[in-house]
């Protein structure tokens, strides 16, 4: 009787073992049916209406999308350019510019605010900087910014360092450490996903940097001051050199003219495409007299 007991164990035993096998080899543990698939939400975008600006303030506002070009979750993050192939949405040449129109004004410089959004579907970076009037004392006098797809806190912080020695001199200061995971709707070479069981983490620190802008031998403002500028605002073409193009996105959005006889504040800007009222804003005139030889900054 006890031998019988023992054969029944040792064959419920067996049918245990393979009944288990059996399981592991039709559901492997990575298998997508035991993932649970994620219901993509209905991406809204910030109304920049809605964002509050001070008295001489600008808000930019831009975007760019990383569907249709090598390594799409690499590019996503690409806020300025990568390296590989200039892809990028150039958020820091643009920022920069629009610090320099702040100096141009008479102002300490400084990026107030950065608003970020992210459209999983579309692959779009949505963001929107405000830059006006320093009113902490400093004058920042530009932006930068490392990150990681995936990588994490650590991969990006392993970059800063090398970023802050880009700007020797100048005083770093975190604006904004953007952790956002994103719902994974493509294979990273930009093929669509039937469903959606997964993340992307996309991590990145902004900083701006702090530097004296004021001359006191001119009792004025520095408008154009030396800084790493690390990006340009279109992709090179052949026989195009970096350097002039990064020259040439930082200048400030003005052309100068000079006033001559029998020219109005109408008639320029006719011939200019521009208004009457941008005109005098960034001349400070109060009025719309003008005078022969006196030189205007023109917007463009």
């Amino acid at each position: 009787m006890r031998k019988l007991v023992l054969i029944c164990i040792s064959i419920i035993s067996v049918m245990i073992s393979y009944a288990q096998d059996e399981i592991d080899s039709i559901i492997p543990p990575d298998s997508s049916l035991l993932k649970i698939s994620i219901v993509l939400p209905e991406f809204k975008l910030i109304d920049a209406d809605t964002i509050p600006l001070g008295e001489h303030d600008e808000l930019i506002c831009d975007s760019y999308t990383a569907l249709g070009v090598p390594y799409v979750y690499d590019a996503l993050h690409s806020f300025n350019r990568r390296r590989m192939d200039y892809f990028g949405g150039y958020l820091n040449v643009k920022v920069n510019a629009a610090l320099e129109r702040v100096r141009s004004k008479g102002y300490p410089s400084d990026i107030k605010d950065l608003f970020i959004q992210i459209d999983p579907k579309t692959l779009t970076v949505y963001w929107s900087a405000i830059v006006g009037p320093s009113e902490d004392g400093n004058c920042y006098a530009c932006v930068d910014s490392r990150g990681s797809a995936n990588g994490g806190l650590t991969a990006v912080n392993r970059q800063i360092p090398r970023m802050h020695s880009l700007y020797s001199g100048m005083a770093p200061v975190l604006l904004l450490d953007f952790d956002e995971d994103v719902v994974q709707c493509y294979e990273w070479d930009g093929t669509p996903l039937p469903n959606y069981y997964g993340y992307i983490n996309i991590r990145q620190k902004f900083y701006k940097y702090a530097t004296p802008c004021f001359d006191d031998s001119l009792n004025a403002v520095i408008t154009d001051l030396k800084y790493n500028n690390t990006g340009q605002n279109t992709i090179l073409e052949e026989g195009e050199d970096l350097e002039i193009l990064a020259k040439k996105a930082s200048a400030p959005a003005y052309k100068k003219y000079k006033v001559k006889s029998g020219d109005t504040l109408s008639q320029i800007a006719r011939r200019y495409h521009t208004t009457v009222v941008r005109i005098q804003k960034l001349n400070h005139l109060k009025s719309d007299r003008i005078n022969v030889g006196q030189i205007l900054k023109i917007p463009t």
